[in-house]
């Protein structure tokens, strides 16, 4: 006889049995990481489960939890220095040779008129308009006045009257913009003024001091000849 009993035995033959919640948590996780997997492998995935956002190293993309790897870091050696700047040349203000006493400002005419330079130099030395500024290549030149005579009531007119005295290796200093630069004497001689020719060419790093020499003739100078030794 076919009885309720049979009926319920039939009934759970026939409809599926539902898993254990632990099954179904298990079964949810391992697809939810599937699938993270596979779109991360293929760019889709901007941020990791933990909020942090990826970063990437070359071929690979790591998380600040997987560690640094030492190839991560920048390459460790010695550092590039960059070039140092290009300072522009500035005009000299004040010149000093201790060894002779000299501490006089320079003046900066922009002519080339003798007549004019005359009065300039009154007021005491000059720096040649065409000549090299300190810190560029080329001469400077700067002149001055001499005078042997006992009284003179402009002082200027006997601005350079040591500069005669002045031995190699000495050295003089020219100041100017905040910078100084430090000169060494090469020679000190007499040339005529008909006849001497000052050279003015980039090239180089010379300061050449002149002035008159009046116990020989009106064309007689004294010339002193430097080479700088660097800025200080």
């Amino acid at each position: 006889m076919y009885g309720f009993a049979d009926a319920m035995n039939d009934y759970s033959a026939t409809t599926p049995q539902k898993a254990p919640p632990g099954v179904f948590v298990a079964t949810s996780v391992l697809l939810f990481f599937a699938t993270v997997s596979a779109a991360d492998s293929i760019g889709f995935v901007p941020y990791y489960v933990d909020g942090t956002a990826p970063r990437e190293t070359g071929e690979r993309v790591v998380s600040s939890s997987d560690g640094l790897a030492l190839s991560d870091l920048p390459q460790l050696g010695e550092l590039v220095q960059p070039a140092p700047a290009v300072l522009a040349g500035v005009a000299p203000t004040r010149i000093v040779a201790a060894s002779i006493g000299l501490d006089l400002n320079i003046q900066n005419p922009a002519t080339r008129d003798i007549g004019t330079l005359d009065e300039i130099l009154k007021d005491g030395p000059a720096r040649y308009v065409d000549s090299a500024l300190l810190g560029e290549k080329g001469n400077v030149l700067i002149f001055a006045h001499s005078s042997r005579l006992p009284v003179v009531r402009n002082q200027m007119y006997k601005a350079f009257n040591r500069v005669a005295e002045l031995k190699p290796g000495e050295t003089i200093t020219l100041s100017g913009g905040g910078r100084e630069f430090l000169y060494t004497v090469k020679s000190v001689r007499r040339a005529d003024a008909e006849e001497e020719l000052i050279s003015l060419a980039k090239d180089g790093n010379k300061l050449t001091l002149v002035t008159c020499d009046t116990l020989t003739s009106k064309t007689s100078r004294f010339i002193v000849e430097a080479e700088l030794v660097g800025e200080i």
